[in-house]
């Protein structure tokens, strides 16, 4: 009976030991989830965007469980790609990661990551079934993604600002924005603002050409071009200059929709609101000079051909900004 008793004696010290390594064993292991966001948190400190190859994009974004949400950038940043827009939207997406990676609100709820078809990141862009670049992504914690968890890009436009408070609604995480300072503006300011103060007294005894009402209608009309081409819009948004198509290289200067605009495209809307204007002056005004010339008489007929011919071009670029337009002048 002794020798039964030493027996159960033993072989519950035996158990009892055995589920209490093991139990240490498991407390000691990190989860998969502690994992993902252990090694997340660490290249997140060198880098405030971290690249991601397809692997790691399947291995640390799309597999659950997750409890940290994350913003994807999708682009091809090659310099054969040519596409000034992915490097553009990479800056601005850089300023949103550092803002967010050094504010004082900084946890590991929240990454940044990017994804490049030229760095192992071909496989994600056929998953997603992506054919354009570049595109923002959101990838919620829990449940499916949402139509609202892809960045409207050709709405909203890819500068810092309303990416940041896209990142909010997806979020719930608020990033306020910090830029750079930016020295350039300085930089051209302050020569022209000299420039002109010492011109101005230099030549202070024929400053009475102010008063000459030419010149005010001409710097008007300026600011009238400027304003009506979307010169505003394009220091609010920041788009590029134009769109060279990553496949075909093809350089387009119109966006072809009109939710969007290239500044390129702005300039030449610019240009054709001035030869319209100059159009129309030389329908209803006299001019000295050509009537000296003797071809004043002609002057109505040039300019209603320039007015006729412009207000065909700009109704076609009008059709081709809004599919479906039904109207159209001289030009499809």
């Amino acid at each position: 009976m002794v020798v039964h008793v030493g027996k159960i004696v033993v072989c519950s010290v035996l158990v009892i030991g055995f589920i209490i390594t093991t139990a240490n064993g498991l407390a000691a292991k990190p989860s998969k989830l502690d994992s993902r966001v252990t090694q997340l948190t660490q290249w997140a400190s060198r880098r405030s965007i971290i690249t991601l190859s397809s692997d790691k994009f399947n291995t640390y974004v799309k597999s659950k469980p997750r409890n940290y949400s994350v913003i994807a950038m999708m682009t091809a940043l090659k310099p054969q790609r040519q596409c000034s827009v992915c490097q553009e939207a990479h800056k601005e997406f850089e300023i949103v990661a550092n803002s967010w990676r050094y504010s004082q609100q900084y946890s590991s709820q929240l990454f940044f990551v990017m994804v490049d078809i030229d760095e192992d990141g071909m496989d994600i862009f056929q998953q997603m079934q992506l054919t354009t670049a570049p595109t923002y992504h959101h990838f919620p914690p829990n449940g499916k993604r949402k139509p609202e968890d892809k960045y409207d890009i050709s709405r909203y436009g890819y500068t810092a600002e309303p990416l940041a408070n896209w990142v909010e609604q997806r979020t719930g995480v608020k990033v306020n924005i910090l830029r750079p300072p930016n020295f350039t503006v300085l930089l051209i300011w302050v020569p022209l603002v000299l420039f002109a103060a010492v011109v101005g007294y230099l030549k202070r005894e024929n400053l009475h050409n102010l008063y000459d009402p030419r010149i005010w209608a001409v710097m008007a009309m300026g600011w009238i071009f400027i304003m009506l081409s979307g010169q505003m819009w394009n220091h609010i948004r920041g788009p590029p200059f134009y769109h060279r198509n990553p496949n075909t290289g093809e350089i387009g200067y119109f966006s072809g929709t009109s939710q969007y605009q290239f500044i390129a495209e702005t300039y030449i809307i610019m240009a054709l609101y001035a030869v319209i204007s100059i159009g129309v002056i030389l329908m209803g005004d006299r001019f000295k000079i050509l009537e000296e010339m003797g071809i004043q008489k002609y002057t109505s007929i040039v300019g209603l051909a320039i007015v006729v011919i412009v207000f065909g071009y700009l109704l076609s670029l009008f059709r081709m900004k809004y599919d479906g337009y039904p109207y159209s002048f001289l030009f499809r």
